[in-house]
């Protein structure tokens, strides 16, 4: 087994774990806001569902990452690029959260260890996905240089 095949594994289970991970967050949200409820605080909670929406629609995208990572092997690059750009998004959404605020939410001051949990697996994907376009890139150039039944190619490999 080539080590991009593995490579292509540890990314779907990297991208599994964050969609575990958002999962985690969205049904701690849940359980904030039905205490919100129960005491009688209402204002908070719109942003407990626009936090839950989030959170569950970040889970539902890397859920589907982890079905096209899985499905294209190293054919495609595209859930790579994908699976990276999504990650780096959810990490400036979360910078933004942090600093100048989001509407609705406005700026959170809490960061909790599972936000930390996430951020490292996103940067993980970035890294992985990353290699993984190249390595994918590297493959077609060899391709498109040494026809594929050449004796050439055998001798290199």
């Amino acid at each position: 087994m080539r080590i991009q095949n593995i490579v292509v594994y540890l990314l779907a289970v990297l991208l599994f774990s964050n969609a575990i991970v958002y999962l985690i967050v969205a049904f701690q949200e849940y359980g904030d806001l039905v205490e919100f409820q129960q005491i009688g605080i209402d204002g908070e909670t719109q942003e407990k569902h626009l936090e839950i929406s989030v959170f569950v629609g970040a889970s539902l995208i890397y859920l589907g990452l982890v079905v096209w990572v899985l499905k294209s092997r190293l054919k495609n690059k595209n859930p790579y690029m994908v699976s990276a750009v999504f990650s780096v998004i959810m990490i400036g959404i979360y910078i933004a959260s942090r600093t100048i605020g989001v509407p609705v939410v406005g700026v959170e001051y809490y960061v909790g260890r599972i936000d930390i949990v996430s951020k490292i697996l996103q940067a993980a994907i970035i890294g992985i996905a990353g290699y993984l376009i190249f390595a994918i890139r590297s493959m077609y150039i060899k391709e498109r240089v040494i026809p594929e039944g050449s004796n050439r190619r055998r001798e290199m490999e």
